[in-house]
């Protein structure tokens, strides 16, 4: 069937690649810990409740994320009601949780939505593995806490083979942070053949924007057992020369609709 994208009609071709949806991921809370889910419901914009609050930095006017502020993945959060590293909880309409925020981070906070906050950046810096090293500042897409991608893909065979080359460093999925995990069989990285291209998700259609840059965060720590673990952005240099840093694909939506755990993925030719 035809797909339409802005007017133009986009012609499904034949597939040379298959696999399947593994699992599916939100973030309520830019930077906390994420929900697994077994449905994401996908609109132009992204995920439907993916980063939809964020924590302000008043005294500078920024938006906070783990990159820097490595204790924002210690709390979780729900669409409402955040989980603070202590156990305690505070809905995300109370009107005290500014305080309760501030008080947890030692500086003054505001509990923001994106789609009511005006243009914001965060910071982060091109060297994960040195927390001392220069920060820069980052916008964020207009309306959004995203950093990039609206909907942020990484594919399983990617990760066994990462595991398989460098045991000694821990892949679990959970340190990438993607919406979408899928399972497709090719080799190493071989999903970065799809830029360019459009994917088909279960009924809906992405298009593969580009390679996703890792920061700092796939190398904190993280509840769950997840320790420090910053030989992994060597390694990923090493592993992938193609796109050295990267891990992942930033996706853009052509054709919105649900994407579950279980569905068929399928890939067009490349060029």
């Amino acid at each position: 069937m035809p797909v339409t994208r802005s007017g133009a009609t986009l012609s499904v071709v034949t597939t040379t690649r298959a696999g399947t949806v593994t699992s599916c991921w939100r973030y309520p809370v830019k930077s906390f810990q994420g929900l697994a889910e077994h449905s994401l419901e996908i609109a132009d914009h992204g995920v439907i409740g993916d980063r939809t609050f964020g924590l302000i930095d008043l005294d500078v006017d920024r938006l906070l994320s783990a990159k820097r502020t490595a204790a924002l993945l210690e709390a979780s959060a729900t669409d409402t009601h955040v989980t603070l590293p202590n156990g305690s909880t505070v809905a995300v309409d109370d009107p005290d949780i500014d305080r309760v925020l501030s008080t947890w981070i030692g500086r003054p906070i505001r509990f923001a939505r994106a789609d009511a906050t005006g243009p914001v950046s965060y910071q982060m810096t091109f060297d994960p593995p040195d927390d001392d090293a220069e920060m820069f500042d980052i916008p964020t897409p207009e309306g959004t806490f995203l950093d990039i991608a609206a909907v942020h893909v990484i594919n399983a065979a990617t990760l066994r083979a990462c595991a398989a080359a460098r045991p000694d460093v821990d892949w679990d999925v959970r340190r990438f942070r993607p919406n979408v995990v899928v399972d497709v069989e090719t080799e190493p990285f071989g999903e970065q053949d799809w830029i360019g291209q459009e994917i088909m998700v279960g009924p809906v259609v992405l298009h593969v924007d580009g390679p996703m840059v890792r920061c700092a965060m796939p190398l904190r720590a993280q509840p769950g057992g997840l320790a420090r673990q910053p030989q992994l952005f060597h390694d990923l240099n090493e592993l992938n020369p193609t796109y050295a840093g990267h891990l992942g694909l930033c996706c853009s939506v052509v054709k919105p609709g649900k994407i579950c755990a279980g569905d068929h993925v399928s890939t067009t030719p490349g060029v």
